[in-house]
């Protein structure tokens, strides 16, 4: 069986837009007039990595476009994660600031992240 045929399977359909309906829930997105959150589901995480990276890089845009600002540098600020990541920067023009961890620190040095964020930065 192909789940993804949603003509085939029109109760797949379905059960992503209520799963769409729930994670915008949980995230406390606004709720929209239609009462349909706006959203999709993904077969892997690289893709929804992608579609992410996207968005924010899509908002960024649309901010400093109305700032009068330019847009041709974006960054996206992060830690040594999921190679998908790179592959986003390198298809979107985004500069990846990857910030490494340290011996003995499992998490991104919290100070290293402010400093490498700026108006520019996407995410």
């Amino acid at each position: 069986k192909n789940w993804i045929d949603k003509e085939e399977y029109p109760q797949s359909a379905a059960i992503d837009l209520r799963c769409v309906n729930m994670v915008a829930d949980l995230w406390h997105a606004p709720a929209p007039k239609n009462g349909q959150a706006v959203g999709t589901n993904t077969i892997g995480s690289s893709e929804a990595c992608m579609l992410g990276g996207m968005a924010m890089k899509w908002r960024w845009r649309k901010r400093m476009e109305a700032a009068g600002k330019p847009t041709d540098k974006p960054n996206l600020v992060c830690g040594p994660v999921q190679i998908c990541w790179h592959k986003f920067a390198r298809y979107w023009d985004v500069e990846l600031r990857e910030i490494p961890m340290r011996p003995g620190q499992l998490f991104m040095d919290p100070k290293r992240m402010i400093e490498a964020c700026d108006e520019n930065t996407i995410g």
